[in-house]
């Protein structure tokens, strides 16, 4: 139990980041010609196995659902993918999230979208090399952002 208390933070946070700090790996015009997810209010559901460990609302611009088919990555690391295809309702990513101390950890997300909805499942090793598995659940709640959402 104490593995998964200090798991669901690591996990909470690079789940979270998936979402918030997407990164580009292809070609502007790629993404421009295939839709992936609409912007707006969307909420987020996070679980190590069967634990729920949280959940947020975010606010997904324009530019953040553009994002969204070249490649997820966080905010404090550089993304590497040998696979990253977002195309046709699927995900497939598999690389290394390398931060700012130049540690590598290793990451395998696979799952699904549509304009409205994505999962992934996550499976990852910390930089510290301990493995973590999860899932993020996203929804669109609504086309506009509430004030207080960022």
């Amino acid at each position: 139990m104490r593995l998964i208390a200090l798991a669901a933070p690591a996990l909470a946070a690079s789940v979270a980041a998936l979402a918030l700090g997407m990164t580009a790996t292809a070609t502007a015009q790629a993404a421009a010609s295939k839709p992936t997810i609409l912007p707006g209010h969307w909420e987020y559901s996070y679980r190590i196995g069967i634990i729920p460990i949280g959940n947020e609302d975010k606010c997904i611009k324009p530019a953040d659902a553009a994002q969204f088919s070249k490649g997820i990555c966080t905010r404090r690391y550089k993304c590497e993918y040998t696979t990253n295809q977002v195309d046709d309702g699927k995900i497939a990513l598999k690389g290394t999230w390398t931060d700012k101390k130049g540690r590598a950890a290793p990451v395998n997300a696979k799952g699904s979208y549509t304009p409205e909805s994505f999962k992934l499942d996550i499976k990852m090793k910390t930089v510290d090399g301990m493995p973590l598995a999860g899932v993020m659940n996203a929804k669109r709640l609504s086309a506009t952002c509430p004030a207080d959402v960022k």
